[in-house]
């Protein structure tokens, strides 16, 4: 693979990769702002119930989730209906951003047989997914 010098074509995608970033960050931090309103007015009930939160705050991880009823992994996409959980929207938004960018600027890069820089992406997109997936915390050993 040869690396070819900066033509229009780079710029294009760095335009296109560029504005979904600013898109999916705007689209993101208002999610955000608005679960995080909605949690404050108490508009939404909460999962678990600011009491409950504060009495258990200090506990270890594991005691916590056990008497909260707390989902570990992606459990949280169904307690969405809670006030507590809406502001999971806004950062799997915001922590999805870099994804959906690749996924974006894939096809381009593909199509003009940028070769590298299409290699990078699609492995950048693996890794994210493996990651987002919970299947690297297999290697872990917890």
């Amino acid at each position: 693979m040869e690396l070819k010098p900066h033509n229009e074509q780079d710029d294009r995608v760095q335009a296109i990769y560029a504005r979904w970033l600013d898109i999916g960050t705007k689209a993101g931090f208002a999610v955000s702002l608005i679960g995080m309103l909605v949690y404050l007015s108490g508009a939404v009930a909460p999962f678990v119930s600011m009491a409950d939160l504060a009495a258990r705050w200090g506990l270890p991880v594991g005691r916590f989730l056990q008497l909260s009823g707390v989902p570990t992994g992606w459990g949280w996409f169904r307690l969405l209906g809670y006030g507590d959980y809406l502001n999971f929207a806004g950062i799997a938004l915001i922590a999805s951003i870099t994804t959906l960018c690749y996924l974006r600027v894939l096809p381009i890069l593909i199509a003009h047989r940028d070769w590298l820089y299409a290699l990078i992406a699609a492995a950048q997109i693996a890794v994210l997914l493996a990651a987002a997936s919970g299947l690297l915390n297999s290697f872990g050993g917890g």
